[in-house]
C-alpha cells in the first residue's frame, strides 16, 4: 500500500506538522510506503526520516479571509500530483477537495479535519462575518462528506464541531497520538512553568499569563511565530512588558525540537490554556514527559491526572500555586500522566486506527 500525506506546507515542526510527520515515520516503521506531498516545504525536517517529499510549488495565501478558499484549489493541485503514485490519500488541509480525488481518479481520499475552521473567535473583528463568508465552504463541506466513505477527525469534541456544519458521511475519531519512546520523563524538574505552541490567538497564552501574576515563578513561553498571526505574538510581548509582575520573570523562545523537548522534561508545570475542549499535541506530549497539565478543558474520560480550570483566573492560580508548592503532588499526577498516554494516546494506536479504517472502510491492503 502507498499513502500520501497531503498538507498546505510543512516549514516547522508544530501542531498538524508534527502530527503529519510522526504518523507518517510510524507508517514508514511498518514497511509502508509513505510521501508527503505538499506546497511549502523545509527539507531540513527530513534528515532523520525514510519518509520522501513532493513539493508542488504554487501561490499559499497569506490572509486569513481567503487562506479556507485558496486551500481547497492548493488541495487539488496537490491530489492531481499524488495521484499517479498513492493507493490513499490522507488530506490533511482543504478536506472539501477530497470528493475531487474520488470523481477524477477513483483515488480514495480521506480528508483529515485538525482544528475547528468555523470557530468565529479565530477571526477577531470580523467574528459577525464568519457564517457569511463561509457558508459556501460548509456547503461544499456538506456535500463532499456525504459522498465519501470516511472522514477523520482528531478527537470526539471536534467530531462534534464538525457535525454542527456538516450533516451524514462517517466520521471516525483518530486519537492524537504521542511518540512515547521520545517523550519519556527524566524527573527532572527545574522550577519554571511552561506554555508552548505556535503563537495563535486559539492558544490563548494570556490566560496562563494572568495565571502567573502573583505566582514567584519563571514563566517560559515557546512557540512558532506565523507571519499571518505576528500580530498576537507582539501583542503577548507588549502586555507582559507593561505588566510589572510579570516583565522579569517571563521569556519568549522559538526552540528547536531538542530544546523544546529539553524544556517540556525540566519543567515543573505545564498549562494548556487553549481555548477547546480536548488536549492539544503539546499537553499530550508534556504528560508523556510524565508533567501535571493545568488545561481549559479536556474531554477524555477515566483520568484524573489533568486539571481542568476553563476561563477562571482564579481556579488558575490555586491550581498553580498548589502544584508549585508541592513537588511530591507533581511527581504524582505526572506519573498518572505518563500511563494515560501510554494507554490512550500513543503514536502507534494512532496509526492503527488509521490503518484498519482505511482498510475496513476503503478495501485498500
Amino acid at each position: 500500500m502507498k499513502i500520501a500525506h497531503v498538507c498546505r506546507s510543512l516549514v516547522r515542526t508544530a501542531g498538524t506538522e508534527r502530527f503529519i510527520l510522526e504518523t507518517s515515520r510510524e507508517i514508514s516503521r511498518r514497511n509502508i510506503e509513505i510521501r508527503i506531498y505538499t506546497a511549502l516545504l523545509n527539507r531540513e525536517l527530513f534528515v532523520d526520516t525514510r519518509t520522501s517529499t513532493v513539493e508542488r510549488k504554487t501561490v499559499v495565501s497569506k490572509s486569513p479571509f481567503l487562506h479556507f478558499y485558496s486551500d481547497l484549489v492548493i488541495a487539488r493541485h496537490l491530489i492531481d500530483a499524488a495521484s499517479s503514485w498513492a493507493d490513499a490519500i490522507i488530506l490533511d488541509f482543504g478536506t472539501g477537495a477530497a470528493d475531487y480525488g474520488w470523481r477524477k481518479y477513483d483515488l480514495p481520499c480521506v480528508p483529515f479535519f485538525h482544528l475547528d475552521k468555523y470557530d468565529r473567535s479565530l477571526f477577531g473583528a470580523f467574528h459577525s462575518l464568519v457564517p457569511i463568508y463561509t457558508y459556501p465552504l460548509r456547503v461544499m463541506e456538506s456535500k463532499c462528506i456525504r459522498t465519501i466513505p470516511l472522514a477523520f477527525a482528531n478527537s470526539f469534541s471536534l467530531a462534534m464541531r464538525v457535525r454542527r456544519h456538516i450533516k451524514g458521511g462517517r466520521l471516525l475519531v483518530v486519537p492524537l497520538g504521542v511518540d512515547v519512546e521520545r517523550y519519556q520523563p527524566t524527573w527532572a524538574d527545574a522550577g519554571f512553568v511552561l506554555m508552548a505552541g505556535r503563537f495563535h490567538p486559539a492558544n490563548n497564552f494570556e490566560l496562563g499569563l494572568r495565571a502567573a501574576i502573583n505566582i514567584r515563578c519563571k514563566l517560559i513561553i515557546a512557540g512558532m511565530v506565523e507571519e499571518r498571526f505576528s500580530w498576537y505574538y507582539h501583542w503577548l510581548r507588549d502586555l507582559v512588558h507593561s505588566t510589572p509582575e510579570l516583565d522579569k520573570r517571563v521569556e519568549f523562545m522559538t526552540p528547536t525540537d531538542e530544546v523544546l523537548l529539553e524544556l517540556i522534561q525540566k519543567c515543573s508545570v505545564f498549562l494548556s490554556p487553549r481555548r477547546y475542549d480536548y488536549l492539544g499535541l503539546a499537553a499530550l506530549e508534556a504528560m508523556a514527559c510524565g508533567k501535571p497539565v493545568i488545561a481549559y478543558d479536556a474531554d477524555d474520560d477515566g483520568f484524573d491526572s489533568v486539571t481542568k480550570c476553563g476561563d477562571e483566573v482564579s481556579l488558575w492560580r490555586e491550581a498553580l500555586s498548589s502544584f508549585l508548592g508541592d513537588l511530591e503532588l507533581r511527581k504524582a499526577v505526572g506519573k498518572k500522566s505518563r500511563a494515560f498516554v501510554e494507554h490512550e494516546h500513543t503514536i502507534g494506536k494512532t496509526v492503527d486506527v488509521m490503518l484498519e479504517a482505511i482498510k475496513t472502510n476503503i478495501g485498500v491492503v
